[in-house]
């Protein structure tokens, strides 16, 4: 089941009609369902449940697309996610209906209501759960959340939503080890206290004798605090691959001229082509 659109110049509010057309096979299923839902409105909490046996598993597909205010990655979400979501577009599921509909949920109900939140309009049930995912240790509800789409980033800002908490569920983010690739346009929420953080973090588990999140390296260079220029130096020497690629990109960042030095030392020893890339482009700001 795969859907495409165009990205436009501005980006709209979500519209239930660009919506169902990715609904694909589902379509015929979610129509009787939203009638149903018109029909008794007190059906929401009985329907929802069911929509991953009515509907689909299988992901929707199609990778990285717009659709109204949304960014997300079609891979990573399943048919009944989107028709969770239209359903609750369509009948304009109110903040308490869907905070009721998390709170009685199992795990996979939880995470197919926090994938649908991508779609949906920012309100107190948003925050509401995203406070939910930064106190739970289930992974699957932070990636359903967090990850695959730029909700995270769209959020900042809202009403009970600062930098503070982005900065606390990046942590968590660092502490799992995912990928800052799958939180879109995340890098753009780098601040020096979240730099802090993430060095505070990299020092405990280097420590401890465990791997650092490599995205510490591409976060602390945007936004560097005292220690994050060592730290990135150091990073060019690193053994892993992505650590280096990762430490290239935040000096090429910080676009400092007196760190060149360091680039045409690594330059010549360094294989990977990519990275090799990068070093070039910063020993070019000479």
């Amino acid at each position: 089941m795969t859907c495409w659109w165009s990205r436009g110049i501005l980006r709209a509010p979500m519209s239930t009609p660009e919506l169902r057309r990715c609904l694909g096979d589902s379509t015929a299923t979610a129509d009787a369902m939203l009638a149903e839902l018109r029909a008794d409105r007190s059906r929401l909490p009985v329907l929802f449940p069911g929509l991953p046996r009515h509907t689909s598993r299988a992901a929707v597909r199609g990778g990285r697309q717009t659709l109204g205010a949304a960014t997300v990655d079609l891979d990573a979400f399943r048919g009944c996610d989107l028709v969770a979501a239209w359903l609750l577009l369509s009948v304009a599921a109110t903040d308490a209906e869907i905070a009721d509909l998390y709170a009685h949920g199992d795990i996979e109900e939880r995470a197919m209501l926090l994938r649908s939140l991508h779609f949906l309009p920012i309100g107190t049930a948003t925050v509401r759960l995203f406070g939910e995912v930064q106190r739970t240790n289930i992974v699957l509800h932070l990636e359903a959340a967090a990850c695959d789409g730029d909700l995270l980033v769209r959020m900042l800002g809202t009403a009970g939503f600062d930098q503070a908490i982005v900065n606390r569920l990046l942590l968590k983010l660092a502490f799992l080890d995912l990928p800052l690739a799958r939180v879109f346009f995340a890098e753009r929420t780098a601040n020096a206290e979240l730099s802090r953080m993430l060095q505070d973090l990299a020092t405990e588990r280097e420590a401890a004798g465990r791997s650092v999140w490599r995205d510490t390296w591409r976060m602390i260079g945007r936004a560097p605090c005292p220690g994050s220029t060592a730290r990135l130096i150091g990073g060019l020497e690193h053994g892993d691959d992505g650590v280096r690629l990762a430490a290239a990109e935040g000096l090429l960042s910080l676009n400092r001229a007196d760190l060149v030095p360091f680039a045409n030392e690594r330059l010549p020893r360094e294989v990977r082509e990519p990275i090799r890339a990068l070093l070039r482009q910063l020993t070019a700001r000479s």
